[in-house]
């Protein structure tokens, strides 16, 4: 406090201090808070990007085995089979 300054002056310039300080560190809080959130962002993207290469190859392998099913299902060894538990299923009801 200087001697031509009055105890009010000092206060109210001591509070506008303080006042830009806690507002200076309210965007920066808020800065760091966006860069974090895009970080994160970030993160979840590359995740997301990831599990859906995962979806498409199981979607690929589980193509393969339909495929694999139905071409077993086709054969003659599995039509024959078929014809001859057929009437013993019929039997165990």
């Amino acid at each position: 406090m200087t001697e031509h300054q009055s105890p009010e002056q000092w206060r109210d310039r001591v509070f506008a201090a303080d006042e830009e300080l806690l507002a200076r560190h309210a965007e920066l809080v808020a800065i760091d808070n966006v860069i974090g959130l895009e970080a994160t962002i970030a993160r979840l993207q590359h995740d997301l990007k990831k599990e859906r290469e995962r979806v498409k190859a199981l979607r690929a392998t589980l193509r393969a085995r339909d495929e694999e099913i139905a071409a077993i299902r086709a054969s003659r060894t599995w039509r024959v089979g078929r014809a001859v538990v057929r009437p013993l299923s019929r039997l165990r009801g």
